[in-house]
């Protein structure tokens, strides 16, 4: 357990996410990026205690960049959402539903869900480049999708974002 390794070993107690995304080297991976996009199969209570995108939304907020979610589905308020430093969130239940249909067109629904991001995406891209004092830059984004996976980097690839 955890005191026995403290007690015994001296070990340290510290945040899975966190500890992950140092490893990751997730603060660097952030250095110029102007979205960070997340997610949950769920965002609630529990995300709120300190899961991946909490963890990912802490060191891109300290960073000033930034950050949406996909989830299957949301059940947190909008002052939740705000308190975390999530801009918004992009639940896939909102698309559809059903819960069986959700899962079986998974792959459907994130493909429409890009595209909003890409419609939104100049929004986000106007709050991070004025936190930074840049304008008329091509963004980049940084998307977490797991914290056992590196953070992929790169410009936004849809044709909504390209006109930056």
């Amino acid at each position: 357990t955890g005191f026995a390794a403290r007690a015994l070993l001296g070990a340290e107690l510290s945040s899975g996410s966190g500890l992950v995304l140092d490893l990751l080297q997730f603060a660097e991976a952030l250095e110029g990026a102007d979205l960070v996009i997340t997610g949950e199969g769920a965002l609630d209570e529990q995300s709120l205690a300190g899961k991946a995108p909490m963890g990912v939304s802490n060191a891109a907020r300290a960073a000033g960049v930034p950050v949406v979610a996909v989830a299957g589905v949301s059940r947190l308020s909008d002052e939740q959402l705000q308190d975390s430093g999530i801009r918004a969130v992009y639940p896939l239940s909102d698309l559809e539903p059903d819960p069986q249909r959700n899962i079986a067109e998974a792959s459907a629904l994130l493909r429409r869900v890009r595209y909003q991001i890409a419609q939104d995406c100049s929004r986000f891209q106007r709050l991070a480049s004025s936190r930074r004092g840049r304008t008329g830059v091509r963004h980049r984004l940084v998307t977490a999708s797991h914290p056992s996976r590196a953070p992929q980097r790169g410009p936004c690839a849809t044709d909504a974002c390209r006109s930056h």
